[in-house]
């Protein structure tokens, strides 16, 4: 190995390498011993990840063998993709340029290739360099005579031609014509690269310290053309391949071998390993790059030690949650469990409150103080995030005007501009939702099943939000969706096919998901958008594994998607942060979800029928868990009230107070509560 740069060694947490030239030999091969250089740097908790001139598509046989699980960068930053091809970011070079872009490069006697995400373009096959691109990036091209009607969605434009000077001149000549409108640099001699201003390896570079938390000083980069410079100058590390002009290798740190020589293999074992010191922090967690790819991080669970104890802070510190949901099931385990809240029960029931009282005040103290740690992220992404929910009675799911004032009850007593409050999307409490919307209450809108039943839900919000625009309101009134995904699974799973195990919740998610994006793209969204309204953003719920045999992860993994929060059990978010990789978007059009859901129907489950049942029955669950959950807190007060009567120090002293339930005598309260039979009566 050559030095050709004196600088003081650093520590290296990530890799970003160029691919051809430098990764892979002459023949597009990874050798052994770079696949095995690669394997060892995982080992070493080293960051690794690629970027290149080439398309997405021409990316795609480098991920298997090098077990990709990171972003990479094609078109050198012009889009950035995950591992199964799903586009995270995309910058295309704007229409009006490319028709005198593509007049300027094929005067300097240059053959012109259009590149987008999915697709390539040329006017011939037997044009140089076709074939061997057609090898190399295994896709062939659309061959087009002329590139009229073309001229959109493209994110490169290739010149292409052997005769070398001629495209130095030619990027000499686009630099001149089109300033900072466009970035232009030789990928290899022979090719031309014009893509958007902020396409390019030095801004990849930069992306990727950005997106992991990673100083630049810890990043190694490698590369062997002049397009690479970009990234040495940012990097804290840099090597340049033996293959490299003499001007690429005075612009880097180290000069290694060639990339016939085992060039990359070498400067890893050379000369990263032993500078190697594994990323840290929470954005290098799979839970931190949720965030980065669009998607919110929220927790499903809440108890007064999660608060109070630091846990909760510990999560957003440590594992990047930025919001919280609770519901009746998750408190009624959290105040039948701990005795944290036995103090505050008894000191209400000696006040007279009935349970119900009772169980607001304590969920307030709870909801308001995570609130309170959750506000810093809500200032800092101007009311996106940092959201936490309480939910009303579920006793009133098919009561608008009773939800309604309980809403505004709650989110007044509260006084949190942080909390959401939660309400059912049964059909009686769509008016609810509208009018409180329209009364500038955040609402979570639960308990939804099918795309049908969100798309009611997101109506009442519009309506709502269109009413304040025209009342001459602020229309930025937040609000969330929330689907729910593993029920789906649980309820067939003692009927459905085994080869359809699993899939039927997430593939009801992607229908769902696609209606919210053909609907945030819809004028009557966008009027809303102009006038300073925000989206409803869709929120999976319901993301615990219910079958132990299935991937504790695989609802968070299947639902990565863009615009959405993903709210995540206490024990999924510890396993997420553990071995939970993210290695794909969930699509815009929904993928294959129609194909997945008529293998569904065929097997005879009837989807809207069990849309409605499922609603029916989470109302009926979180009825049934309120009425434990007021029988609980009577209990418990009834056995406190004795224990004090006894003389036992202190409320439940110091341990859970474990009580049969309806357990009311001693001073406690009677449950006035509604059963589920009487619910669907209503």
């Amino acid at each position: 190995m050559e030095r050709t740069r004196s600088e003081a060694d650093t520590t290296i947490s990530a890799v970003l390498t160029d691919v051809d030239g430098t990764l892979v030999t002459k023949d597009k091969v990874l050798t052994p011993r770079a696949l095995d250089a690669v394997k060892r740097l995982r080992e070493r908790g080293i960051v690794f990840t690629i970027t290149s001139g080439r398309p997405p598509f021409g990316m795609r046989m480098l991920v298997e063998p090098l077990k990709l699980t990171m972003p990479m960068a094609a078109f050198n930053g012009g889009a950035i993709v995950m591992p199964d091809m799903s586009i995270l970011d995309e910058r295309q070079l704007p229409d009006y340029l490319l028709p005198a872009l593509v007049e300027m490069i094929g005067g300097h006697g240059l053959d012109v290739w259009l590149f987008r995400c999915r697709d390539w373009c040329v006017r011939s096959l037997s044009a140089p360099r076709v074939s061997r691109e057609t090898s190399n990036i295994q896709q062939s091209p659309v061959v087009l005579p002329n590139f009229e009607g073309m001229l959109t969605g493209v994110v490169k434009v290739v010149g292409v031609s052997d005769d070398h000077p001629r495209v130095a001149a030619c990027e000499a000549a686009v630099q001149h014509a089109f300033g900072t409108q466009v970035s232009a640099a030789r990928s290899q001699p022979h090719y031309l690269d014009v893509t958007h201003p902020t396409a390019n390896k030095g801004v990849v570079i930069e992306r990727l310290s950005r997106y992991l938390k990673i100083p630049l000083r810890c990043i190694a980069a490698l590369g062997d053309q002049p397009n690479d410079v970009l990234m040495f100058e940012r990097s804290g590390l840099s090597i340049a391949m033996g293959n490299a002009s003499d001007e690429v290798k005075r612009r880097a740190s180290f000069t290694t071998t060639s990339f016939e020589e085992e060039g990359f293999a070498n400067a890893v074992e050379s000369i990263i390993l032993p500078r190697a010191v594994p990323a840290s922090g929470p954005a290098s967690k799979p839970t931190g790059r949720l965030h980065h790819v669009g998607q919110s991080l929220w927790l499903d669970n809440i108890t007064r030690e999660l608060v109070e104890g630091g846990t909760l802070e510990r999560y957003i510190r440590e594992l990047s949650v930025t919001g919280l949901t609770s519901n009746p099931t998750i408190f009624e385990h959290a105040i039948e469990t701990s005795p944290a809240y036995d103090a505050s029960i008894i000191q209400r029931a000696q006040r007279g409150m009935t349970p119900e009282e009772a169980f607001f005040e304590i969920a307030l103290e709870d909801i308001t103080r995570a609130a309170d740690l959750f506000r810093p992220i809500h200032d800092r992404t101007a009311g996106i995030d940092g959201w936490v929910s309480l939910e009303v009675s579920p006793l009133l799911a098919r009561d608008p005007t009773e939800t309604l004032a309980a809403a505004k009850s709650l989110f007044a007593r509260a006084s949190r501009p942080n909390l959401m409050i939660k309400i059912p999307g049964t059909r009686e409490c769509l008016p609810a939702i509208e009018e409180a919307i329209f009364q500038g209450i955040p609402i979570n809108v639960t308990l939804l099943f099918s795309r049908e039943q969100y798309l009611a839900a997101a109506e009442a919000f519009l309506r709502g939000t269109e009413r304040r625009i025209e009342a001459g309101l602020s229309p930025n009134v937040s609000s969330v969706a929330s689907i729910f995904v593993s029920r789906w699974d649980t309820a067939i799973a003692q009927t459905a096919p085994v080869e359809l195990k699993w899939r039927l919740g997430i593939a009801m998610a992607k229908r769902t998901y696609k209606a919210y994006r053909d609907l945030l793209r819809a004028p009557r969204w966008q009027r809303v958008y102009n006038a300073g309204g925000r989206p409803q953003r869709l929120l999976w719920a319901s993301t615990g594994t219910k079958d132990p045999a299935g991937s504790d992860v695989m609802y968070v993994k299947a639902l990565t998607a863009q615009f959405t929060v993903v709210t995540v059990p206490e024990k999924t978010l510890l396993a997420l942060g553990d071995h939970g990789d993210i290695t794909s978007l969930l699509r815009a059009d929904g993928g294959d979800c129609e194909q997945g859901l008529a293998a569904f129907t065929a097997a005879g489950i009837d989807l809207y029928a069990l849309a409605e049942r499922l609603q029916e029955e989470g109302t009926e669950s979180f009825v049934h868990s309120w009425n434990g959950l007021m029988e609980v807190i009577a209990s418990k007060a009834a056995a406190l009230s004795r224990e004090r009567a006894r003389g036992v120090s202190g409320p439940g002293g110091g341990r859970p107070v474990r009580v049969p339930r309806r357990d009311t005598g001693g001073g406690g309260w009677a449950i006035r509560g509604r059963s589920p039979r009487a619910l669907r009566s209503r």
